[in-house]
């Protein structure tokens, strides 16, 4: 992970690396017009899945790192709600992270807007 990235990093978990790398692709494509600085962040070559992601998922994780906004926090929300099954993990600059599947996406679909829109002020992980 590049830890000098000041934006968002959105992760998708998967148990295939493959999928995982092909999935975040098609949520780059779909953020990509809204913030040109959006790009992937893959693992490190070699590395345990998961690497860095303390306490996090043991399945492979590949990663946006983007600036947010709300726009792309609704165009990461609509792209989520189209596969229930799938699982991302959206970390603010403040660290505080929110684990979000498809399902929860489909049933509240301002989450992941809202988690971005908040200040980090209190320090709680969502999730």
């Amino acid at each position: 992970m590049h830890d000098n990235h000041t934006g968002y990093r959105i992760s998708v978990v998967d148990e295939d690396p493959l999928r995982a790398r092909k999935e975040a692709r098609e949520l780059l494509a779909a953020v990509a017009a809204a913030d040109s600085t959006a790009r992937l962040d893959l693992p490190e070559p070699g590395g345990p899945a998961g690497a860095g992601d303390k306490g996090g998922p043991s399945a492979e994780t590949v990663g946006l790192l983007l600036s947010a906004g709300s726009f792309v926090a609704a165009l990461v929300q609509v792209w989520l709600a189209r596969i229930p099954q799938r699982t991302i993990v959206v970390k603010r600059p403040d660290g505080t992270t929110l684990h979000i599947t498809g399902k929860e996406a489909r049933e509240d679909d301002t989450l992941i807007e809202r988690f971005l829109a908040e200040d980090g002020d209190d320090g709680a992980a969502a999730g």
